[in-house]
Order: structure tokens, then C-alpha cells, then sequence
């Protein structure tokens, strides 16, 4: 997957975006996903939460996005965004997060903005969204 460039990020929502529903983004986080968006790369939004829950809280921070998606297994879900649009990558926070880009075939980028420990597992661990853009331009070898 090195050297070209992702169809689209899949985003986990508390714990990636937001602590918690209800709460303001994450610094950075509602900029960097408005560039990616600005460069044709598609933002997904996929969260364990009810649809209607997720819908109304994305919609709450002003979140750009191509899709919200609430579900009960993400794995499904990133599937079948893989197979309409391509390679993409799932930045969440939790292990059910990394299984369900190990499902899917994608790579995952932990969040550690609430002190969660590294899982081994992960392709790339940040603890604040400014440093996003560096790992995915690190799997890729370019900005998306």
C-alpha cells in the first residue's frame, strides 16, 4: 500500500474524534479531516453507537464527512467501504478498532488521546491529531 494514495479514512468517534459524545472535538481533529476532504479523500464516520446517536453527534461538532455509520461490528462495514471505493485506513481506540481493520485488510492508527496504552498490534499510535498527517503520510509515502 506504500506510495499511493488512500480512497478514504474511517474514523471511530469517542475516543478518536471526541472524548465522549456530547464533548468538543479534539484539537485539530475537525481541521485536519476538512483538509483531507479538500484533497478528494473520503471521511467516513463508523461508531458502535445507535445511527441516530452517532448521526446527531457528528452533526453536533460540524464534522465534515462522506457518511456516518452506526453499527454493531465495524469489520462489515469497512469491508464493504473497501470494496466500493478502495484502500483506506481506520483510525480508532480501542482493540474491537483494530480487529475490525485486520477484518477489513486496512491499516489502523491508534488514538492514545485518553492515555490508552499502544496495542502492539497497531500500525501507528499518536496522542494528539497534529501528529495523524505524519503517520498516514508514513503509510502511504505521501499526503492523502
Amino acid at each position: 500500500m506504500a506510495g499511493g494514495k488512500p480512497a478514504f479514512v474511517a474514523l471511530d468517534w469517542n475516543g478518536t474524534v471526541v472524548p465522549f459524545f456530547g464533548l468538543e472535538p479534539y484539537l485539530g481533529a475537525l481541521e485536519i479531516v476538512a483538509d483531507w476532504r479538500s484533497q478528494d479523500l473520503l471521511v467516513f464516520v463508523v461508531s458502535r453507537a445507535g445511527q441516530k446517536t452517532i448521526e446527531r453527534d457528528v452533526e453536533r461538532t460540524g464534522l465534515l464527512n462522506d457518511g456516518v455509520f452506526g453499527c454493531a461490528d465495524k469489520g462489515p462495514i469497512l469491508q464493504d467501504l473497501c470494496a466500493r471505493y478502495g484502500d483506506g485506513i481506520l483510525l480508532g481506540d480501542h482493540p474491537t478498532d483494530l480487529r475490525a481493520a485486520c477484518t477489513a485488510g486496512i491499516p489502523f492508527l491508534q488514538a492514545g488521546l485518553e492515555g490508552q496504552p499502544r496495542l502492539s498490534e497497531a500500525d501507528g499510535y499518536y496522542r494528539e491529531w497534529g501528529e495523524v498527517q505524519l503517520l498516514v503520510e508514513a503509510l502511504w509515502g505521501s499526503t492523502p
